[in-house]
């Protein structure tokens, strides 16, 4: 019998050489867990990068703040080649690198949690799907200031070249893996779940459901988060644009230091007795109501706390959205594993 790594339990042979093959099994995991991971991390850091030499684009290129936040939309229109954005002499040709950034990267997210559901346990999946995204968000800090610093010493040519170099590492690497796992390859059927099919996916009313609530929760963070938390928090406290973005960026670091912990917790929730799907759900209820809490002086008060009161609350919007992690392991489990891909995306 085989798990769901591959590893043949009823093969013959001494115990050390059952020890090295589940040794291997486990590097194999853990090598595709950090790849897609670094994958995500890129993603996020792409998605901020433009913001952060946005003043040197619209010299270079000649941009105004139209064309510059059209040209930055590139990368979620096509959601890993970036040669193109490193090299551009003008609009078109920016616009078109930052489609390509999207293309290539959009191969980390639903695949990093299809590999997370293939390769690792159930009882574990919330644990490193929490850290999967959180790393990825983690990239998100990392394109904000540690990047300014790189583009003021090196110029933002070369620091996007080097990502290109970056992301053509992690394919190269993401081919081996693939060519790796295709030698321990395991059938739907031996992991014991009942085909499913695409028409059963899209026809699902509770994947609707979540992802209306996904839409929801997820959406309304991410244009605080990427557009207009900002602008918000300069205009009601007077503080520069620089200033504001660093009580913005405590949602990522609010993010980053709570999807592992609850993703965890869902896992050790479940390992106590509680079906799985029920502790998933309990946490998103009480993450969502505090979700909701943190808006209401941002809507309701403008101004009404502090500036330093803001660094808590936005921190905390961080840690109420965190648990949406969660939703594609409810997702998962709702459908068989030869199309919980498709769930999940």
């Amino acid at each position: 019998m085989k798990d769901i790594s591959g590893v043949d339990w009823t093969s013959r042979g001494s115990g050390t050489g059952i020890a090295d093959r589940v040794n291997s099994s486990n590097r194999l995991r853990l090598f595709g867990f950090g790849l897609f991971a670094a994958i995500y991390f890129l993603s996020f850091l792409q998605r901020v990068a433009v913001s952060v030499v946005a003043d040197d684009l619209a010299m270079e290129l000649g941009l105004d703040s139209v064309a510059l936040g059209f040209m930055s939309s590139g990368f979620f229109i096509a959601y890993a080649l970036v040669f193109l954005f490193a090299g551009a002499r003008g609009f078109t040709s920016a616009f078109l690198g930052r489609i390509l950034m999207g293309m290539g990267l959009a191969a980390g997210f639903i695949p990093g949690m299809k590999v997370i559901a293939a390769m690792f346990p159930p009882e574990a999946f919330s644990t490193y799907n929490g850290l999967f995204v959180a790393i990825g968000n983690a990239g998100t800090l990392m394109g904000a200031a540690p990047l300014a610093w790189l583009t003021v010493m090196a110029g933002w040519r070369l620091v996007f070249a080097g990502l290109a170099f970056a992301a053509v590492f992690l394919a190269a690497l993401c081919w081996l893996f693939a060519a790796r796992r295709r030698t321990r390859a395991v059938p739907d059927s031996d992991l014991g779940d009942e085909p499913g099919s695409n028409r059963d996916v899209i026809r699902s009313r509770e994947l609707w459901l979540l992802a209306l609530f996904l839409f929801s929760k997820y959406g309304s963070q991410v244009a605080f988060q990427g557009l207009w938390g900002v602008p918000y928090i300069a205009s009601v406290y007077g503080v520069s644009p620089t200033a504001a973005a660093g009580a913005v960026t405590m949602v990522a670091a609010g993010y980053v230091v709570a999807a592992p912990i609850i993703g965890k917790l869902a896992d050790v929730m479940a390992a106590r007795g509680m079906n799985l799907i029920a502790a998933q759900r309990r946490l998103l209820v009480a993450t969502t109501m505090l979700y909701v809490v943190t808006w209401a002086p941002i809507v309701l008060a403008p101004g009404f706390l502090p500036l330093g009161a803001m660094y808590v609350l936005l921190f905390l919007m961080g840690i109420s959205v965190s648990s949406a992690s969660l939703v594609f392991g409810i997702a998962k489990e709702l459908f068989p594993s030869n199309v919980s891909g498709l769930a999940i995306a």
